[in-house]
C-alpha cells in the first residue's frame, strides 16, 4: 500500500470504510458517502465494495466504480461456486480443507459475497495432506510457481496455486500451518480440530477467525487491507461480553493478545468510528482499554513505534523487508518471543532453500 498523497484527506477515506461497514450492518445507506472521489477510493482499496453498495442502494458513484461493483458480484458467485466443487472432489479423495480468512466470512454470511473483495481463497490443510492437496489440484488444471522447494514447503506455510483467466480465474493459498512455525502453533491445531461448518464447508470458530485478522495484521508488519478491519468489525459489533471474554482469551492462548489490541485500535481509528457510530465505538474502546491495561510497558511502546493507529495507510517502509517483518514486528504483535524466534530462523531457512537448492541442480 502507499503512502497517501499529501493533499489528500485521511479522514475521507477512514468515513468511506466506517460508512461502508454501517451500510452492510445496517443494510441503509445512512453513513455512506456519495460521489467519493477516485483518489479516496483508489488510496481505500474499497472502490468495487463502494461501488456494489451504492448500486444496491441507487446512490450516485462513477460510472466505473458502479461496472467495478458489479464485477465483484459475478466474479465472486463465480469462484466460490468453483471452490464449492473443488472441495467436494477433494472430499471424495479424503481431504476436507479449512476454509478460512475472506472464505470463511462468506461461508458464514453469504451475502456478503456480493460485497467483499476475495483475492484468492485461503485453504488449511494437515502438513500430512500438503502434498497430496498440490498434486490433486495441479492434476486438475492448477498451476504452480517453482521457486519453492520441497523443504521450503516443509518449513514454511504453504503453497499458491492458480488456474483460469478473467471471471474464472481461480486462486488459491494453500496452508499447513497459518504462519511458520512454531509461531501461533496452536492456532493452527485448534483451526484444524474446528468442528464448524457453512455453505457446506469447514471453517474456524468465529473467535479463531478474529485471531487470524490480528496475526495477518502482525505478520504484514502492520499495514493490512482496509476491507479486514471492516471484517474484525463485522465479526465483534454484535459480541455480548461473554463472547468477547472468550475471543480476549483464545488471542491469549494463541499468544496474539497484542495483536489483537493492535488491530482493533487500527479499526477504530480506521473506520472513524466515533464519528459514525458513537455507542458502538465507546463499546470497542473499553474492550480496547482493558485490552491495554494487559500490555507491559514496554511492549505498549513498541506497539506505539511500529503499529500507531493509522498505520494502515501510512506504512513504515523501513520494515517492510520480509525479514524485518517477521522478527521486529512480530515480536511486539506476538507474546511468545521464543516461537517468533524460531519462527525467524524458519523462514530464513525456507529462503536460503528456496535460493540454494535450485542452484546445486543445476551445477550438478
Amino acid at each position: 500500500m502507499e503512502l497517501l498523497p499529501a493533499s489528500m484527506n485521511q479522514h475521507d477515506v477512514f468515513r468511506l470504510v466506517g460508512g461502508c461497514f454501517l451500510a452492510l450492518r445496517d443494510g441503509t445507506s445512512v453513513q455512506l458517502p456519495e460521489n467519493v472521489p477516485p483518489a479516496v477510493l483508489e488510496a481505500s482499496g474499497l472502490a468495487a465494495m463502494y461501488g456494489a453498495l451504492c448500486a444496491r442502494f441507487g446512490l450516485n458513484a462513477d460510472s466505473e466504480c458502479i461496472a467495478a461493483g458489479m464485477m465483484l458480484r459475478a466474479t465472486n458467485e463465480k469462484r466460490w461456486s468453483g471452490l464449492q466443487q473443488i472441495l467436494g472432489s477433494l472430499r471424495e479423495v479424503g481431504i476436507n480443507p479449512v476454509v478460512f480468512k475472506g472464505g470463511a466470512l462468506v461461508a458464514r454470511w453469504p451475502g456478503l459475497l456480493a460485497t467483499r473483495p476475495m483475492d484468492d481463497f485461503d485453504l488449511l490443510v494437515p502438513q500430512a495432506q500438503l502434498r497430496s492437496l498440490r498434486r490433486f489440484l495441479i492434476g486438475d488444471g492448477f498451476r504452480e510457481d517453482n521457486e519453492h522447494t520441497p523443504i521450503s514447503h516443509w518449513l514454511s506455510k504453504g503453497a499458491l496455486v492458480w488456474r483460469g483467466e478473467g471471471i474464472a480465474h481461480q486462486n488459491l493459498d494453500i496452508h499447513s500451518r497459518v504462519t511458520e512455525s512454531p509461531a501461533c502453533r496452536s492456532l493452527t491445531r485448534s483451526m484444524l480440530d474446528t468442528d464448524q461448518s457453512a455453505e457446506g464447508v469447514r471453517v474456524p470458530d468465529i473467535e479463531d477467525s478474529i485471531c487470524m485478522i490480528a496475526l495477518h495484521v502482525v505478520r504484514s508488519g502492520m499495514a493490512r487491507p482496509l476491507k479486514e478491519y471492516i471484517d474484525l468489525l463485522w465479526y465483534i459489533h454484535g459480541m455480548d461480553d461473554a463472547q468477547w471474554r472468550s475471543t480476549v482469551a483464545c488471542a491469549k492462548r494463541h499468544s496474539l493478545d497484542p495483536a489483537l489490541y493492535i488491530v482493533l485500535r487500527q479499526a477504530i481509528h480506521c473506520s472513524a468510528m466515533p464519528d459514525l457510530d458513537p455507542q458502538l465505538a465507546l463499546v470497542l474502546r473499553d474492550r480496547l482499554d482493558k485490552l491495554e491495561s494487559r500490555l507491559s510497558r514496554w511492549r505498549r511502546a513498541g506497539i506505539d513505534r511500529l503499529a500507531p493507529a493509522d498505520r494502515p495507510l501510512s506504512p513504515n517502509l523501513r520494515f517492510k523487508h520480509p525479514l524485518l517483518r517477521r522478527s521486529v514486528v512480530m515480536f511486539v504483535g506476538i507474546s511468545s518471543p521464543w516461537r517468533v524466534t524460531a519462527a525467524f530462523f524458519s523462514y530464513g531457512l525456507s529462503r536460503l532453500a528456496d535460493r540454494v537448492i535450485p542452484q546445486l541442480r543445476r551445477s550438478s
